[in-house]
């Protein structure tokens, strides 16, 4: 995955108000006027009324890395104040929070993160986001985990949580890093979990941590926390640890006020008297034991006080130790100093966190967290990583690839990666089922073959692609061989340049003639190929050259509620192209259905303006509703939750459904040898 100091492409989302679906503009409104952004004081992102004149303008900002240069993309000026990516920031931390529903719906606690970040930013320093968690898993192996260990769970809410701080870092320019604090040592006593225990969950989830790069994340034990000064990349045995932990408790202990009263608090506290009753819910199914209820009830809320009191204190430690950090929360809360965030994508409700359920995964790639013996069998597999419990997984026919054995690696946000478990079973590549991988690409774009053989041999790749379906020749033949030519020629296409390209999907500008069949008349549309299939023949040096995908299903989930996919297919927009593809196409379908499933599937181009380009430039306008949607649209593909940044491996084949996903790349260094060949088929 990309390193975690590359400059991606993203943009500075935008507030939309209801006047984007204003029926003036010939698209029916379903918005009351309570949701209208224009009566929120977070007025750096309301967008204006009726300012169709003006075109949201697209900049791409080079940022230096250790590899040479990437860069982002930010939409209506080339630069930002610091107050105005700061606002960026806050945008971006409340649509990451659990009771997120429309941009402007923006709680104290996000206005206060805006004040927090500028202040980081003002100082030259690094935005630091905190958060507590990831303690240990529940204690209740039997049926609510699938071990002692972190797992799928994990590993999806640590690359969320490294894309949170990547799209911090992509509006602000800032460095953004996410501490967490494992409470771990807190609580574990009350509930039966081993101090060594603590300590292994911490290591692994340490280990995993490096193993995803996930580079914005470090980590803090409770120990760092009450010694600011022993806070570094600190290394403590593991002797070391157990031996101190009940000198860390009582550390902890000591931030409590010794007038704190627990039950007066959860009498008169709202949030506190919410965690309560949360608690003791926990406790119900966290206690596995055999004894009368009443006894278990009482038991239960005797130790969920003993969890406020030592959270209280953890609380406190916390905003001791980090004064200046945004603070994170796993649970709801009205506190104008927390922003209660998601851990993971999760699909299902009620909200579960990584370490009181195992991750259920369908087909599609999406998660459920689900208490372990409530998965059914009949239709879930369990998965196993290293021989280690790993997750359920939706059976599927389209996983069982003969006598191959590959593993099968869901990437974040979307996507999935096929390998042989063992690497030295290099399969070829005409050995492969082709049709099970255009079945799992509709499912899950895109799919990666990683570590086959052959895959680099032209007559290997193109045969397998008249076994994926109906070949689509180029004016050069079947292949397009994308490399950098250095070409100066403006007028010449910039997909064999080293330059970034904007947001979208193949065949927009191969054109084909139909006629309407009620009115006769003949028009000229896109003639999209079904799927686009990839071969990396060599690879940019590293920070550059990444492939990104973005995917309508996920752009769908992550829409304000105000908008809707059945909103948006009734928007049709225009696009004006310059230069290798000169053509104007007007009223297009923003949505259109996917040609087997039905789903919606996002057809969009991103502005590019001529300023930003030696090649051909691009204008988007809205054609019957507010150019507001030209950024909402914008925002949402290049939405870490939403695009996949792909790091090509040589030898890496990728299959790409063309309907459901869009897909650009960033930029990599001139006359680099990358090169990637391309098939599309049908």
């Amino acid at each position: 995955m990309p390193s975690a100091t590359v400059r991606q492409f993203e943009v500075l989302q935008p507030l939309l108000d209801a006047s984007d679906f204003d029926g003036s503009n010939g698209v029916s409104s379903e918005i009351s006027s309570n949701d209208n952004a224009s009566d929120v004081p977070f007025d750096a992102f309301t967008t204006s009324k009726g300012h169709s004149q003006g075109k949201p303008r697209v900049s791409v900002v080079a940022s230096p890395n250790e590899a040479g240069s990437t860069s982002r993309v930010q939409l209506n000026v080339p630069s930002k104040s610091i107050t105005e990516r700061a606002k960026a920031a806050a945008l971006v931390l409340n649509r990451y929070r659990i009771e997120y529903q429309n941009d402007w719906d923006v709680p104290p606690s996000i206005l206060r993160s805006e004040t927090l970040i500028a202040d980081s930013m003002r100082k030259g320093e690094a935005i630091e986001l905190v958060l507590p968690g990831f303690p240990f898993k529940s204690s209740n192996r039997s049926k609510k985990v699938l071990g002692p260990f972190p797992d799928e769970a994990e590993r999806i809410s640590l690359l969320h949580l490294n894309g949170l701080c990547e799209a911090i870092k992509g509006v602000t320019g800032y460095n953004t890093r996410l501490v967490i604090i494992s409470d771990g040592i807190s609580y574990n006593d009350l509930l039966g979990v081993s101090d060594d225990e603590v300590w292994q969950y911490g290591q692994e989830l340490r280990q995993m941590s490096v193993d995803l790069e996930c580079n914005n994340i470090q980590f803090c034990r409770i120990q760092e926390l009450l010694d600011p000064l022993s806070r570094s990349p600190g290394h403590i045995e593991r002797a070391e640890y157990l031996a101190n932990v009940p000198t860390y408790r009582n550390g902890l202990a000591k931030h409590l006020p010794a007038d704190y009263d627990v039950v007066g608090q959860i009498a008169n506290d709202p949030d506190v008297a919410q965690t309560y009753r949360g608690y003791k819910k926990f406790l119900e199914t966290e206690r596995d034991i055999d004894q009368p209820r009443s006894r278990a009830d009482k038991e239960n809320a005797s130790i969920a006080k003993s969890m406020l009191r030592r959270g209280k204190a953890f609380s406190l430690a916390i905003q001791s130790a980090f004064p200046h950090s945004v603070r994170l929360s796993i649970h709801p809360s009205s506190d104008l100093n927390k922003i209660s965030i998601l851990l993971l994508p999760q699909e299902n409700k009620p909200i579960m966190t990584p370490w009181h359920g195992a991750a259920v995964r369908r087909v599609d790639g999406t998660i459920s967290l689900m208490h372990a013996h409530t998965v059914p069998s009949i239709s879930y597999d369990l998965v196993r990583i290293n021989g280690r419990p790993w997750c359920f997984r939706e059976r599927s026919d389209l996983f069982n690839w003969d006598e191959k054995s590959v593993s099968f690696e869901y990437l974040y946000p979307t996507g999935i990666m096929v390998r042989p478990k063992d690497p030295r079973n290099t399969y070829a590549l005409c050995t492969v089922d082709m049709q099970k991988v255009r079945f799992l690409a509709e499912q899950c774009s895109p799919v990666v073959l990683r570590g086959f053989k052959d895959t680099m041999d032209e007559r290997a790749f193109t045969a397998k692609a008249y076994d994926l379906g109906h070949v689509l020749s180029w004016s050069s033949g079947v292949i397009q061989k994308v490399r950098d030519e250095a070409n100066d020629d403006p007028r010449s296409n910039s997909v064999v340049s080293n330059q970034a390209m904007p947001m979208h999907f193949d065949g927009m500008f191969k054109l084909k003639t139909v006629k309407d069949p009620q009115t006769g008349k003949e028009r000229q549309v896109s003639d999209v190929p079904r799927f686009q299939y990839f071969v990396s023949q060599s690879v940019a040096a590293p920070g550059g050259g990444f492939t990104l995908f973005a995917s309508s299903e996920r752009f769908a989930r992550y829409l304000p509620q105000a908008y809707s996919m059945a909103k948006l297919s009734k928007i049709r927009w225009t696009c004006k192209s310059h230069g290798f593809f000169d053509h104007t196409m007007d009223g297009l379908d923003l949505i259109v259905p996917h040609p087997t499933k039905g789903s919606p599937c996002v057809r969009w181009h991103q502005p590019w303006p001529m300023s930003e380009t030696n090649y051909g430039w691009a204008e988007i306008s809205i054609d019957n509703g507010s150019q507001s949607l030209v950024n909402l649209v914008d925002s949402l593909l290049f939405d870490r939750r939403v695009c996949l940044f792909f790091a090509w491996q040589k030898g890496d084949i990728l299959v790409s459904d063309n309907f459901a996903m869009l897909h650009t790349r960033t930029p990599f260094e001139s006359k680099s040898s990358r090169e990637i060949w391309r098939i599309h088929v049908d």
